[in-house]
Protein backbone atom coordinates (compact mmCIF):
# COMPACT_ATOMS: atom_id res chain seq x y z
CA UNK A 1 0.00 0.00 0.00
CA UNK A 2 1.50 3.39 -1.07
CA UNK A 3 2.53 5.18 2.50
CA UNK A 4 0.87 8.23 1.11
CA UNK A 5 -3.15 6.10 1.03
CA UNK A 6 -2.38 4.94 4.18
CA UNK A 7 -5.36 4.95 6.08
CA UNK A 8 -3.13 5.07 9.45
CA UNK A 9 -0.24 7.13 7.66
CA UNK A 10 2.02 9.11 10.45
CA UNK A 11 -0.17 7.74 13.43
CA UNK A 12 1.83 6.84 16.58
CA UNK A 13 -0.32 3.92 17.83
CA UNK A 14 0.59 2.34 21.50
CA UNK A 15 0.74 -1.28 21.26
CA UNK A 16 0.24 -2.72 24.17
CA UNK A 17 -0.27 -6.71 23.35
CA UNK A 18 1.52 -8.98 25.40
CA UNK A 19 5.21 -9.31 24.81
CA UNK A 20 5.98 -12.05 22.51
CA UNK A 21 2.86 -10.86 20.08
CA UNK A 22 2.85 -7.43 20.46
CA UNK A 23 5.47 -7.13 17.25
CA UNK A 24 2.42 -9.03 14.92
CA UNK A 25 0.44 -6.44 15.63
CA UNK A 26 2.40 -3.89 15.46
CA UNK A 27 3.53 -4.61 11.67
CA UNK A 28 -0.12 -4.66 10.58
CA UNK A 29 -0.39 -1.13 12.22
CA UNK A 30 3.18 -0.48 9.89
CA UNK A 31 1.70 -1.41 6.87
CA UNK A 32 -1.39 0.56 7.36
CA UNK A 33 1.09 3.42 6.95
CA UNK A 34 1.03 4.13 10.88
CA UNK A 35 4.15 4.67 13.43
CA UNK A 36 3.74 1.91 15.90
CA UNK A 37 5.14 2.33 19.36
CA UNK A 38 5.79 -1.04 21.25
CA UNK A 39 4.42 -0.63 24.96
CA UNK A 40 3.66 -4.64 26.26
CA UNK A 41 2.29 -4.85 29.15
CA UNK A 42 1.48 -8.43 29.90
CA UNK A 43 3.78 -11.02 29.86
CA UNK A 44 2.66 -14.80 30.40
CA UNK A 45 4.61 -17.57 31.93
CA UNK A 46 4.36 -21.66 33.09
CA UNK A 47 2.20 -21.80 36.42
CA UNK A 48 4.48 -22.11 39.28
CA UNK A 49 2.92 -25.46 39.77
CA UNK A 50 1.75 -28.14 36.81
CA UNK A 51 -0.10 -30.46 39.09
CA UNK A 52 -3.64 -29.26 38.56
CA UNK A 53 -3.29 -29.73 34.39
CA UNK A 54 -1.00 -32.86 34.81
CA UNK A 55 -3.88 -34.65 36.65
CA UNK A 56 -6.34 -33.41 34.12
CA UNK A 57 -3.99 -34.82 31.20
CA UNK A 58 -4.04 -38.33 32.77
CA UNK A 59 -7.52 -38.53 32.56
CA UNK A 60 -8.45 -36.49 29.58
CA UNK A 61 -10.68 -39.47 28.48
CA UNK A 62 -13.02 -38.80 31.07
CA UNK A 63 -13.83 -35.82 29.94
CA UNK A 64 -16.58 -35.41 27.27
CA UNK A 65 -15.39 -31.44 26.20
CA UNK A 66 -12.36 -29.27 26.82
CA UNK A 67 -13.08 -25.78 26.44
CA UNK A 68 -10.81 -23.01 25.31
CA UNK A 69 -11.01 -19.38 25.91
CA UNK A 70 -7.71 -18.37 24.43
CA UNK A 71 -4.74 -18.39 22.68
CA UNK A 72 -2.58 -18.71 25.53
CA UNK A 73 -4.79 -21.42 27.25
CA UNK A 74 -4.09 -23.82 23.96
CA UNK A 75 -0.84 -23.12 23.32
CA UNK A 76 0.52 -23.97 27.23
CA UNK A 77 -2.06 -26.57 27.70
CA UNK A 78 -0.96 -28.51 24.38
CA UNK A 79 2.73 -27.88 24.84
CA UNK A 80 2.43 -29.45 27.97
CA UNK A 81 0.84 -32.55 26.78
CA UNK A 82 3.90 -32.54 23.83
CA UNK A 83 6.31 -31.95 26.87
CA UNK A 84 4.69 -35.04 29.20
CA UNK A 85 6.01 -36.92 26.59
CA UNK A 86 2.07 -37.66 25.29
CA UNK A 87 0.04 -37.30 22.05
CA UNK A 88 -2.36 -35.22 20.92
CA UNK A 89 -4.49 -38.03 20.11
CA UNK A 90 -6.59 -38.07 23.18
CA UNK A 91 -7.83 -34.41 22.59
CA UNK A 92 -9.26 -35.49 19.16
CA UNK A 93 -11.36 -37.59 20.82
CA UNK A 94 -12.81 -35.22 22.88
CA UNK A 95 -15.54 -32.30 21.50
CA UNK A 96 -13.66 -28.77 21.90
CA UNK A 97 -15.14 -25.71 21.87
CA UNK A 98 -12.82 -21.90 21.64
CA UNK A 99 -14.53 -18.92 22.36
CA UNK A 100 -13.10 -17.17 18.95
CA UNK A 101 -10.99 -17.59 15.48
CA UNK A 102 -7.74 -16.86 16.99
CA UNK A 103 -7.93 -19.71 19.39
CA UNK A 104 -9.14 -21.98 17.24
CA UNK A 105 -6.48 -21.22 14.87
CA UNK A 106 -3.98 -21.48 17.40
CA UNK A 107 -5.51 -24.86 17.86
CA UNK A 108 -5.27 -25.46 14.39
CA UNK A 109 -1.32 -24.72 14.63
CA UNK A 110 -1.46 -28.37 16.58
CA UNK A 111 -3.43 -30.59 14.14
CA UNK A 112 -6.86 -29.81 16.06
CA UNK A 113 -9.97 -28.54 15.27
CA UNK A 114 -12.93 -27.15 17.24
CA UNK A 115 -15.99 -28.54 17.21
CA UNK A 116 -17.35 -24.81 17.86
CA UNK A 117 -17.13 -21.23 18.14
CA UNK A 118 -19.39 -19.16 19.04
CA UNK A 119 -20.58 -16.10 16.70
CA UNK A 120 -19.24 -13.55 19.08
CA UNK A 121 -16.16 -14.04 21.12
CA UNK A 122 -17.12 -13.76 25.10
CA UNK A 123 -17.29 -16.32 27.36
CA UNK A 124 -21.03 -15.15 27.82
CA UNK A 125 -21.59 -15.91 24.39
CA UNK A 126 -19.76 -19.40 25.09
CA UNK A 127 -22.02 -20.28 28.12
CA UNK A 128 -25.02 -19.67 26.26
CA UNK A 129 -23.62 -21.92 23.08
CA UNK A 130 -23.00 -24.36 25.34
CA UNK A 131 -25.96 -24.79 27.03
CA UNK A 132 -28.48 -24.58 24.41
CA UNK A 133 -26.60 -27.58 22.41
CA UNK A 134 -25.46 -29.78 25.61
CA UNK A 135 -27.54 -31.27 28.44
CA UNK A 136 -24.61 -29.71 30.63
CA UNK A 137 -25.84 -31.91 34.21
CA UNK A 138 -23.08 -34.56 34.67
CA UNK A 139 -21.10 -33.53 31.87
CA UNK A 140 -17.45 -33.49 32.72
CA UNK A 141 -15.89 -30.56 30.92
CA UNK A 142 -11.73 -29.37 30.97
CA UNK A 143 -11.28 -25.66 30.99
CA UNK A 144 -7.85 -25.04 31.18
CA UNK A 145 -7.35 -21.43 32.20
CA UNK A 146 -5.33 -18.45 32.99
CA UNK A 147 -4.54 -17.83 36.72
CA UNK A 148 -6.59 -14.57 36.38
CA UNK A 149 -9.37 -15.66 33.91
CA UNK A 150 -13.03 -14.57 35.03
CA UNK A 151 -14.44 -17.24 36.62
CA UNK A 152 -18.20 -16.64 34.84
CA UNK A 153 -17.80 -19.66 32.85
CA UNK A 154 -16.87 -22.06 34.88
CA UNK A 155 -19.25 -20.84 37.68
CA UNK A 156 -22.05 -20.69 35.10
CA UNK A 157 -21.54 -24.31 34.11
CA UNK A 158 -21.41 -25.68 37.28
CA UNK A 159 -24.56 -23.70 37.96
CA UNK A 160 -26.18 -26.07 35.35
CA UNK A 161 -24.74 -29.17 36.97
CA UNK A 162 -21.41 -29.75 35.02
CA UNK A 163 -18.18 -30.92 36.63
CA UNK A 164 -15.93 -28.39 35.70
CA UNK A 165 -12.24 -28.86 36.17
CA UNK A 166 -9.86 -25.54 35.43
CA UNK A 167 -6.35 -25.96 35.88
CA UNK A 168 -4.06 -22.82 35.89
CA UNK A 169 -2.05 -23.49 32.68
CA UNK A 170 -0.59 -20.09 32.05
CA UNK A 171 -0.20 -17.05 34.59
CA UNK A 172 -0.48 -13.40 33.77
CA UNK A 173 2.07 -10.88 34.51
CA UNK A 174 2.17 -6.96 34.46
CA UNK A 175 5.38 -5.99 32.56
CA UNK A 176 7.25 -3.63 34.05
CA UNK A 177 9.33 -2.18 31.08
CA UNK A 178 6.46 -1.88 28.38
CA UNK A 179 4.44 0.00 31.55
CA UNK A 180 7.67 2.59 31.82
CA UNK A 181 7.30 2.63 27.74
CA UNK A 182 4.22 3.39 27.46
CA UNK A 183 4.16 6.36 30.46
CA UNK A 184 7.19 7.67 28.81
CA UNK A 185 5.95 8.14 25.57
CA UNK A 186 2.03 9.70 26.63
CA UNK A 187 3.94 12.06 29.05
CA UNK A 188 6.62 13.00 25.94
CA UNK A 189 3.26 13.18 23.77
CA UNK A 190 4.93 10.51 21.05
CA UNK A 191 1.10 9.00 21.16
CA UNK A 192 -1.97 9.48 19.33
CA UNK A 193 -3.52 6.18 19.53
CA UNK A 194 -3.76 3.20 22.79
CA UNK A 195 -4.57 -0.11 21.60
CA UNK A 196 -5.72 -2.45 24.77
CA UNK A 197 -5.91 -6.14 24.15
CA UNK A 198 -7.22 -7.78 27.33
CA UNK A 199 -8.72 -6.32 30.29
CA UNK A 200 -5.54 -7.18 32.52
CA UNK A 201 -3.24 -4.74 29.88
CA UNK A 202 -5.92 -1.70 30.64
CA UNK A 203 -5.44 -2.60 34.43
CA UNK A 204 -1.81 -2.50 34.52
CA UNK A 205 -1.37 0.83 32.32
CA UNK A 206 -3.63 2.37 34.50
CA UNK A 207 -1.64 0.87 37.83
CA UNK A 208 1.43 2.24 36.31
CA UNK A 209 0.07 5.73 34.79
CA UNK A 210 -1.39 6.18 38.47
CA UNK A 211 -3.09 9.59 39.49
CA UNK A 212 -2.24 10.80 35.99
CA UNK A 213 -3.82 7.97 34.00
CA UNK A 214 -6.73 10.56 32.99
CA UNK A 215 -4.98 12.95 32.42
CA UNK A 216 -2.38 11.23 30.03
CA UNK A 217 -4.87 8.85 28.39
CA UNK A 218 -7.49 11.77 27.62
CA UNK A 219 -4.53 13.63 25.23
CA UNK A 220 -5.31 10.55 22.94
CA UNK A 221 -7.73 8.13 21.24
CA UNK A 222 -8.48 4.77 23.44
CA UNK A 223 -9.44 1.86 21.49
CA UNK A 224 -10.41 -1.38 23.29
CA UNK A 225 -10.46 -5.24 21.95
CA UNK A 226 -14.24 -5.78 23.93
CA UNK A 227 -16.78 -5.32 26.41
CA UNK A 228 -14.34 -6.77 29.58
CA UNK A 229 -11.39 -4.43 28.50
CA UNK A 230 -14.14 -1.17 27.78
CA UNK A 231 -15.17 -1.73 31.11
CA UNK A 232 -11.68 -1.82 32.63
CA UNK A 233 -11.03 1.24 30.87
CA UNK A 234 -14.51 2.93 31.83
CA UNK A 235 -14.13 1.76 35.42
CA UNK A 236 -11.79 4.68 35.69
CA UNK A 237 -13.73 7.40 33.91
CA UNK A 238 -11.34 6.86 30.64
CA UNK A 239 -13.19 7.95 27.74
CA UNK A 240 -13.59 5.13 25.23
CA UNK A 241 -13.05 6.10 21.52
CA UNK A 242 -14.25 2.49 19.88
CA UNK A 243 -14.64 -1.04 20.85
CA UNK A 244 -13.93 -3.67 18.19
CA UNK A 245 -16.74 -5.32 17.04
CA UNK A 246 -15.16 -8.17 16.42
CA UNK A 247 -13.23 -9.18 19.86
CA UNK A 248 -9.86 -10.19 18.57
CA UNK A 249 -6.69 -8.59 17.46
CA UNK A 250 -7.42 -8.14 13.88
CA UNK A 251 -11.28 -7.12 14.83
CA UNK A 252 -9.15 -4.31 17.00
CA UNK A 253 -6.68 -3.25 14.44
CA UNK A 254 -10.36 -3.55 11.67
CA UNK A 255 -11.59 -0.64 14.10
CA UNK A 256 -8.76 1.26 14.36
CA UNK A 257 -8.14 1.93 10.65
CA UNK A 258 -12.25 2.51 10.53
CA UNK A 259 -11.96 5.39 12.79
CA UNK A 260 -9.10 6.89 12.37
CA UNK A 261 -9.34 6.80 8.39
CA UNK A 262 -12.94 8.63 8.68
CA UNK A 263 -11.46 11.18 11.41
CA UNK A 264 -8.69 11.69 8.89
CA UNK A 265 -11.68 11.64 5.99
CA UNK A 266 -10.04 8.96 4.00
Amino acid sequence: MPLETAPLKGLRIAVTRERGRAQEMADIFAKQGAAPVLCPLITFLPPDDWKEADEAIAKMRDFSWVVFTSINGVAYFCNRILDKGKRLDELKGRRIACVGEATAAELRRFGLTSDYIPEQQSSEELLAALSRMVKLSGQKLLLPRGDIASPLLRDGLRKQGAQVTDPVVYRNVPDAEGARALQAALKAGAVDVVCFTSPSAATNALKALGAEAKQLLGKTRVYSIGPMTSRAIKDEGIELTAEATQHDMLGLVEVVVKAEGHRAGK
